[in-house]
């Protein structure tokens, strides 16, 4: 005779392939363009996690981001970066309430982004000061568990954002995407924490294999430490 526990197994397969996982926050961090927003909800998925995604859409001042040849481009770009940490801060506290209730997150976005954006376009003491307000915010706010750094090359973002032809990455130069690229490697060799370092040019994230197999070294490495 089948059992109740048997039908109740048959009915959700897809929570019995699931890691057993503890509340983790976890985080999906890279230049633009490395494939972060496609990633999280994938690794989510796997993981059973919440996805939360960067509110950098929420900035009103965005439009103004790559226009680099105003007279008042510091003040913009000041303006930018203080509105962004306005807007993340507020969802982070929103994840440690999801962690704190039981639920995994995966986050495509950490802190970790807002010096290292500040250092390419703000004026040298406009990012020194970005950097202060994020080193005197973080002991109040939640670290990753894991954070996941992604690495590309700039010619793999150059193709990326040509292909998703979103309009406020209009003008990003090549120049820039360099940067980043550099400033985000220099970024993960500091990272004191749990991370895992993916290189985006040779991992899918349409492949559920290779999906599974990040998930499995993200539990790994949390339940060691």
């Amino acid at each position: 005779m089948t059992t109740a526990a048997e039908i109740a197994n048959r009915a959700a397969p897809e929570a019995c392939t699931r890691p057993q996982v503890r509340a983790l926050f976890v985080a999906v961090e890279g230049p633009t363009g490395a494939g972060k927003s496609t990633l999280a909800p994938r690794l989510a998925r796997r993981l059973g996690a919440t996805v939360f995604s960067d509110p950098f859409q929420d900035n009103p001042f965005l439009d103004d981001l790559h226009h680099t040849d105003r007279p008042d481009r510091d003040e913009r770009a000041l303006r930018i970066e203080l509105t962004f940490l306005a807007l993340r801060i507020p969802q982070l506290r929103q994840v440690q309430h999801v962690v704190a209730g039981g639920t995994a997150v995966v986050a495509d976005w950490c802190l970790v982004k807002q010096p290292v954006f500040a250092s390419l376009s703000c004026a040298a003491a406009d990012a020194e000061r970005i950097a202060a307000a994020c080193a005197l915010w973080s002991p109040s706010l939640p670290a990753p568990d894991a954070l996941i750094g992604l690495s590309a090359q700039a010619a793999t973002l150059r193709e990326r954002i040509t292909r998703r032809g979103r309009a406020v990455e209009a003008g990003i130069t090549d120049e820039h995407l360099l940067g980043l690229a550099r400033a985000f490697d220099a970024a993960f060799d500091r990272y004191i924490g749990n991370i895992l370092r993916v290189r985006a040019e040779t991992f899918d994230a349409y492949d559920p294999g290779q999906i599974e197999s990040l998930a499995d070294q993200v539990v790994q490495l949390t339940a060691s430490h």
